[in-house]
């Protein structure tokens, strides 16, 4: 994944991706489940001509859902910079959101066994009051650890002007 968003003067990119593909897992199951009860709509309005106008309607909200999913994940994604974390939601004109490392209080990610087999997670990051989820997030123990480092380095830079960034 590309980052979108402009930079501040001495901002570095660390990491920028999106989702794990898993998040589209639960499209593709509604989506073949809308195929397979679409094809048994049409073997009952062979037997009852009442059954045959739902199957395409079926099949149409299967696949309006998918697509939609598959959009959302296509163009989200989190980026980690060495002065704040950006979540990118949607194409074009809309801005993504910034949340500087001074306004974050903690980021909380999975720790187990399940996280590190699996290889995603939820990673929960709370700023003043606010709560955001970076959900299905790649690595997560790891990407906790670098929004730890990097959030202590913004901190420990305002503290002590003098260090770099």
């Amino acid at each position: 994944m590309r980052y979108r968003a402009p930079l501040m003067p001495g901002e570095q990119v660390v990491t920028c991706n999106r989702a794990h593909p898993m998040k589209l897992l639960r499209p593709l199951l509604v989506l073949l489940l809308g195929i397979f009860l679409a094809s048994m709509l049409q073997v009952l309005g062979s037997l009852s001509a009442g059954w045959s106008a739902a199957a395409p309607i079926v099949l149409i909200a299967a696949l309006v859902y998918a697509a939609v999913r598959g959009y959302r994940w296509a163009v989200t994604g989190y980026a980690l910079t060495s002065r704040r974390l950006v979540i990118f939601r949607g194409l074009g004109k809309r801005l993504p959101l910034a949340i500087p490392w001074e306004i974050v209080d903690e980021v909380r990610g999975p720790r187990g066994p399940y996280a590190r087999w699996a290889g995603f997670g939820t990673v929960r990051v709370r700023a003043r009051g606010q709560g955001f989820d970076l959900t299905y997030q790649k690595e997560p123990g790891r990407f906790v650890e670098m929004c730890d480092e990097y959030r202590g380095h913004c901190l420990g830079a305002l503290h002590d002007p003098g260090a770099p960034v």
